[in-house]
């Protein structure tokens, strides 16, 4: 079996839904966005409701159960995608989405939307609508292209954290930012928190001060709990030896990575390997 990509695709599409066509209370598999090409609607989910318009999207989490429902007078017209993968959480996080925000909206981010509000609106709408729409289409399409699919869904997510990013946002946040994009495209080499700090241009007690207040962890144990995720990826999608699976992810031997993951998860590598289904 391939190994999990960083984000998988399953399934997408577009629907134009009639007044008060409603789907659930139910629950999915995977995580599932609906972005909102036209019309009004309401998302339900843990207890609250969300009233959404053009624009905006919701985020359905796995095992999380949800209802939504189309407007009376402006039933919406919305694209869906359903994906999971071992970066998600990271990427939805940068989007602005997290388990008390299901909602993604474009119209917030400090004092550039103040300025060019309307404008920067349209254009949001219309970048987001324009990469569903291929996406949808490439999904349909006799000639399938995962990476034509992955491509236009990045761009879609590289657009939602462009746009909620605030302008102003604080230097220590920025770091933060960076440090933890380094050790996502780095995390599988032999790097060590000064080598995050030297990239970012700071000094490594600076950056552990940072981690601290805004993770309530050190950069040291982000760097082995995100190595420890992608070793469980791995050993959940591949067949590769448990000694591969540690090089991979970044620990220097096999028995640093058992006692690195026991300690982490409770069980040790094989063992997680054999309960996974279950």
């Amino acid at each position: 079996m391939r190994f999990g990509r960083g984000v998988n695709i399953y399934y997408c599409g577009r629907e134009e839904c009639k007044p008060m066509h409603s789907f659930g209370p139910a629950v999915r598999n995977h995580y599932l966005m609906h972005v909102v090409l036209e019309g009004r609607g309401e998302f339900h989910a843990a207890g609250k409701v969300y009233p959404l318009k053009q624009g905006e999207a919701f985020l359905i989490r796995p095992d999380e159960s949800t209802y939504y429902i189309a407007d009376k007078e402006e039933p919406w017209i919305y694209s869906w995608v359903a994906f999971d993968g071992y970066e998600v959480e990271r990427i939805l996080e940068d989007c602005g989405f997290d388990v008390d925000n299901p909602i993604y909206t474009p119209y917030h981010g400090g004092k550039y939307f103040e300025e060019n509000s309307e404008v920067d609106q349209i254009h949001t709408i219309e970048e987001i609508s324009g990469h569903m729409r291929e996406l949808v289409m490439l999904f349909h399409s006799l000639e399938k292209s995962s990476y034509g699919m992955l491509g236009h869904l990045y761009m879609i997510f590289d657009i939602m954290e462009r746009k909620i990013k605030p302008w102003d946002l604080s230097y220590e946040k920025e770091y933060l930012y960076k440090a933890c994009e380094y050790i996502s495209h780095n995390y599988s080499y032999q790097i060590k928190v000064q080598d995050i700090a030297k990239y970012i241009g700071i000094d490594r007690t600076y950056l552990y001060k940072i981690f601290k207040k805004e993770m309530n962890l050190s950069p040291q144990n982000y760097l082995k709990e995100f190595r420890i995720k992608a070793a469980k990826n791995m050993l959940k999608h591949t067949q590769l030896s448990v000694s591969e699976i540690g090089y991979s992810c970044g620990f220097h031997d096999s028995p640093s990575f058992c006692k690195s993951f026991k300690k982490t998860t409770g069980c040790t590598p094989m063992e997680y390997r054999l309960t996974k289904d279950t």
